[in-house]
């Protein structure tokens, strides 16, 4: 579904439930303008058209003991694509796999609870190649595709 076939409505249901996917109907319907019936109908829609993809959990992943986020960037070469990725899969602190165009290859986000648990993931993975580690400080909230980006 291109951009250009969301209205205004549609747009604002998918706010809301970046929002809070846990919100009402109801409620969103309130929020946007339209009955709780109406407001069902267009959320299938989204649903059936695959622009919404699912309902998850945010967790807090230092209340969890998992307080170090690190960014691990991977030089490497082609032959070693598929078994760097098959490393990923099996490696559950490798939370996210970016695959990347430029000087790096893979842009990974890993979280663990020691600087110990992450010399042991870079020194894993740099058997793939050159390994740029950095630890992240802060993260800022993610935005929400909105208005912003597709009004």
């Amino acid at each position: 579904m291109p951009i250009s076939e969301l209205d205004r409505l549609d747009i604002a249901i998918l706010e809301a439930l970046q929002e809070n996917a846990r919100t009402p109907l109801s409620e969103v319907g309130r929020r946007v303008g339209l009955s709780q019936p109406a407001t069902s109908e267009r959320v299938k829609r989204l649903e059936d058209r695959g622009i919404l993809a699912g309902y998850t959990a945010r967790l807090d992943a230092a209340a969890l003991g998992l307080g170090m986020m690190a960014i691990i960037r991977l030089k490497t070469t082609h032959e070693h694509i598929k078994p760097a990725l098959k490393a990923f899969a099996e490696m559950p602190h490798v939370i996210e796999v970016h695959r990347l165009t430029g000087e790096d290859c893979f842009l990974l986000k890993v979280l663990v609870p020691t600087p110990g648990q992450l010399e042991t993931i870079v020194d894993t993975i740099a058997r793939f190649g050159a390994v740029t580690t950095s630890l992240v400080l802060r993260s800022e909230p993610v935005k929400p595709l909105g208005k912003a980006l597709l009004g």
